[in-house]
């Protein structure tokens, strides 16, 4: 990797340490007594989801609670994530699979309540795919903690195949070459939600069915996009367990358009997604959550066809009643050699995302 591209990605990593310490330091000189703001902002999940390469062409309703905004208010939300792909599976009969690249994705999100209880949403993400910054550390990590290098989703070890590759490939069992992808840069798919309460919104709970629409303004033939639209419905909601602790939970159904330059495309998929936050005071959220879909696509590789499954550990910050931030990262399977698949599987290798919330 050149020295000027060495850089770039140097500077996306300062940017992640300089949000920590942003998040960690700014609440310091602000008064404790300024309250938090929404739920829906700063108590909620992690706006993350399984992000494996054919994922991000599809609908993928960004986790929530049922909470929606007070009419005419706006939020803002500004969020970076570096997604660390290694998918290389045994072939057996089926398809050789590759996915060892790296996408850093930067998503701006804008909702706004409508009244009688409905918000609408905005998402539009910008998405780079190249090998990325993280393949190093992350070996480091792999050497340091004794974790397996050659578990299922990479038989011959992560050291076989060297760092910092861009690479996207689907070879069927017949030889012919589906899918061969390297860099890309581009727009993802931007999403459309319209939000509305199905329960009187409170401090206790929180419950509303939420309706999207995935627009095609993603390169298909890059595959930062599918070239269709997708709908789908997602059930969000939000209970309290306690002064300290908070569940919640989305459950979605999504009906997607054919991928017009990826095979296997499915007509239909689930989404779902449960969580508990620990709120030790009234600024600080420590986020478990756990998120689970069917198949977008179909690659016809036994393994990389099972369930997607991401275990996501996140740390929300309130800085005052306008400014909430997050930092987060979230595994698959290969922590455990895919002994618990309930609780992560089928996903991206690694990924890290911080991001942050305005309330005007």
């Amino acid at each position: 990797m050149g020295e000027s591209m060495r850089g770039r990605w140097r500077g996306i990593g300062t940017l992640i340490a300089v949000g920590l310490a942003l998040m960690m330091g700014r609440g310091v000189v602000a008064q404790e007594a300024i309250p938090a703001p929404s739920l829906s902002a700063s108590r909620g999940p992690i706006p993350i989801r399984d992000a494996r390469p054919y994922n991000l062409l599809f609908l993928q309703f960004v986790p929530e609670t049922g909470d929606v905004l007070p009419v005419r208010s706006n939020r803002y939300d500004l969020q970076l994530d570096l997604i660390n792909n290694l998918l290389i599976p045994t072939v057996g009969t089926g398809s050789t699979v590759v996915e060892d690249n790296e996408y850093q994705r930067l998503r701006f999100a804008w909702r706004r309540g409508l009244g009688k209880q409905t918000e609408i949403g905005v998402f539009v993400p910008l998405m780079w795919r190249n090998g990325g910054i993280l393949d190093g550390i992350i070996k480091a990590y792999h050497h340091l903690t004794g974790l397996t290098d050659n578990s299922d989703d990479v038989p011959q070890g992560r050291d076989h195949y060297g760092m910092y590759h861009s690479h996207l490939e689907i070879i069927n069992a017949s030889g012919q070459t589906l899918v061969n992808q390297g860099n890309a840069f581009g727009l993802g798919e931007a999403i459309v939600t319209v939000k509305r309460s199905l329960l009187p919104q409170s401090r206790r709970a929180s419950l509303a069915l939420r309706a999207g629409l995935k627009l095609p303004t993603g390169n298909p033939t890059l595959v930062l996009g599918s070239g269709s639209t997708d709908v789908g419905l997602s059930l969000d909601g939000r209970y309290s367990l306690g002064r300290e602790v908070v569940a919640f939970g989305d459950i979605g159904y999504v009906m997607m358009g054919p991928a017009t330059r990826v095979p296997g495309g499915r007509p239909n998929t689930y989404q779902t997604l449960i969580g508990l936050a620990y709120l030790p005071n009234h600024r600080d959220s420590f986020v478990l959550q756990i998120d689970g879909n069917g198949q977008f696509v179909r690659t016809g590789n036994s393994f990389a066809d099972g369930s997607n499954v991401t275990a996501t550990f996140g740390y929300t910050r309130v800085f005052d009643r306008h400014h909430t931030g997050f930092i987060s990262f979230s595994e698959g399977g290969h922590i455990h050699n895919y002994t618990l698949p309930a609780f992560s599987n089928i996903s991206p290798s690694f990924t890290v995302s911080t991001g942050f919330t305005w309330l005007p």
